[in-house]
């Protein structure tokens, strides 16, 4: 494919150039409003359903309609599906994927709806794939994978337009907020999944099962020169070798392509420390955020599957980031695409260690964790950082060795145990499990078992209320013992795919499980008994309800 290079701004970015050719039907006029208003404004959520329609009405052969389900306010999360042959469903996709080995990718974008590029980029790439099949490579692409596409995940905080809704960002003229309509950040929602949108995409992770996930952010923070910055699994709760071959095989060529097929510039995401601030800064450390499974990128990893996060510089223009986002997507998708078998099989191999360490119970299951430093330094393109009228400026463009932390280390593991055990009065808790897809068995008869039971040690709630919650903090000492488990007892097997999320979810100390979010503040005193009990012994077949 020819290319065109040119400058925008300070990035340059090398766009295809389509030979014209004779006696093709004039496609319709599928442009996004940025383009539209060259890159001044954004879409409504109107304006976004109308464009996916229009593009499904124009190549009803390769596309379907959907919908991932309703925010708060009662807005369709619409999605547009790719596909060759097509699919219009979960149920439907299953049945493409077993027949012909196809994998699922999922992007949304606009989680936070100030952050626009890819509820822009999004449609304008589905558009390219279908007007431009020879030069996009749209016909091996769509054999090789299942393209959904949900490009306005956080629909009411998109209508709540305002010109300083992105303090600093440049461009849009407006664009929406932030948070939803009940102002939580949904990007905070994976673990308790109390917002209408989260309950929508989680159930989507259930039901599709996409082997790789994308969610299209705009980031900030201290000034580099890279236009994308992107992140992956890397909770160390989650697979090994899924995590492994994310970072040494699939990002690494990702940042190829986009180098040497679009002239950008990208990197791990993350910032110079005190990147956030506006006080003078060091240049001596690149720091990501926590490998907490409140963040979309990290929960989806300890499901075991791919993700990748990608941000936008919010100090590129808005035609840079969402041209940025378009060519970072679509490097996605081909880099999927080609490595299409050898994804699924890590898929399907992190489930079968997943069933299988729960079935012997022998290792030991990181539930707290850090930043450390990877062992070799890497080179930031960055610029010098001089303070003007006591605030951090741009100066000129400088690099910097730095230490790259975004490894993640254990700070607190326990032994996996076969199962976990719930007395009847933790329905809710079952049903938040059920909720991200775990099995919860219940018991229909008494049945004995080897525990262990947790006294709380410590339980220390947050200074301050976040998402609408007091964040607790617990320590908690395990005995072990015996106890009958009554019927109507909820029962969690460890030996399922989800087993190592369940776990990550049930222990009373974890650092972002089900206690952090208070689903057991009732329990959470000094010397009390924690409800959730640890089954240390295999237990024999029991009778049990219906999960």
């Amino acid at each position: 494919m020819k290319t065109l290079a040119c400058t925008i701004g300070a990035f340059a970015i090398a766009l295809p150039v389509v030979a014209q050719q004779s006696a093709q039907p004039t496609p319709p006029d599928l442009r996004t409003v940025a383009e539209e208003t060259n890159f001044h404004k954004t879409a409504t959520h109107a304006e976004v359903v109308s464009l996916l329609d229009a593009i499904h009405a124009a190549y009803p052969d390769l596309t379907r309609r959907a919908s991932m389900g309703e925010t708060e306010e009662g807005r369709e999360i619409p999605m547009l599906i790719l596909a060759d042959p097509p699919v219009a469903n979960a149920a439907e996709a299953k049945a493409a994927r077993a027949k012909d080995g196809r994998i699922v990718v999922l992007a949304i974008a606009d989680i936070h709806a100030g952050e626009v590029c890819g509820k822009e980029a999004l449609p304008m790439l589905v558009r390219d794939l279908l007007e431009k099949p020879d030069d996009m490579g749209t016909r091996d692409l769509l054999k090789k994978i299942i393209f959904v596409a949900a490009p306005i995940y956080n629909a009411d905080g998109n209508e709540r337009f305002g010109k300083d809704n992105r303090p600093g960002q440049v461009g849009p003229d407006e664009m929406g907020i932030r948070e939803n309509s009940k102002g939580l950040d949904l990007n905070r929602d994976f673990v308790k999944v109390e917002s209408k949108e989260a309950k929508a995409l989680v159930g989507a992770f259930v039901s599709w099962d996409p082997e790789l996930f994308i969610d299209c952010h705009t980031t900030d923070g201290s000034y580099h020169r890279f236009l994308i910055t992107y992140a992956g699994p890397k909770n160390p709760a989650g697979d090994p070798k899924l995590i492994d071959w994310t970072r040494g095989t699939f990002f690494p060529d990702v940042n190829k392509a986009l180098k040497t097929k679009h002239n950008i510039d990208s990197f791990w995401y993350g910032s110079f420390e005190g990147g956030f601030s506006d006080a003078p800064r060091g240049h001596t450390k690149w720091e990501t955020f926590p490998a907490e499974a409140r963040y979309g990128t990290t929960y989806v990893g300890m499901r075991n599957r791919l993700s990748a996060l990608s941000e936008a510089y919010a100090y590129a223009t808005f035609e840079e980031r969402v041209r940025g986002t378009y060519a970072f997507v679509l490097e996605l998708l081909r880099e999927s695409a080609a490595n299409s078998s050898t994804i699924k099989q890590l898929c399907r191999d992190a489930d079968a260690r997943a069933v299988d360490l729960g079935k012997h119970a022998a290792d030991n299951l990181p539930i707290r964790s850090e930043a450390k430093p990877w062992p070799d330094d890497v080179t930031i393109l960055g610029y010098t950082e001089p303070m003007e009228g006591g605030h951090v400026t741009r100066g000129v463009p400088a690099e910097y060795r730095v230490q790259l932390w975004d490894r993640f280390e254990p700070t607190l593991s326990v032994k996996r145990p076969f199962a976990y055990a719930m007395p009847p009065e933790c329905g809710k808790v079952a049903a938040k499990l059920r909720e991200h897809g775990i099995i919860v068995r219940q018991l229909a008869s008494p049945l004995g078992a080897t525990v262990e039971t947790y006294t709380i040690d410590k339980a220390q709630p947050a200074s301050r209320e976040y998402q609408g919650h007091v964040l607790a903090h617990v320590d908690a000492t395990a005995r072990r013992g015996s106890a009958t488990l009554g019927p109507s007892w909820f029962v969690v097997p460890m030996d399922q795919p989800l087993g190592s999320l369940a776990a990550y979810l049930l222990e009373p100390a974890s650092e972002d499980g089900l206690t952090t979010w208070n689903y057991f503040d009732e329990y959470l005193k000094v010397g009390e008994k924690f409800p959730v009990l640890r089954v240390v012994e295999p237990l024999k077949d029991g009778p049990t309800a219906s999960p």
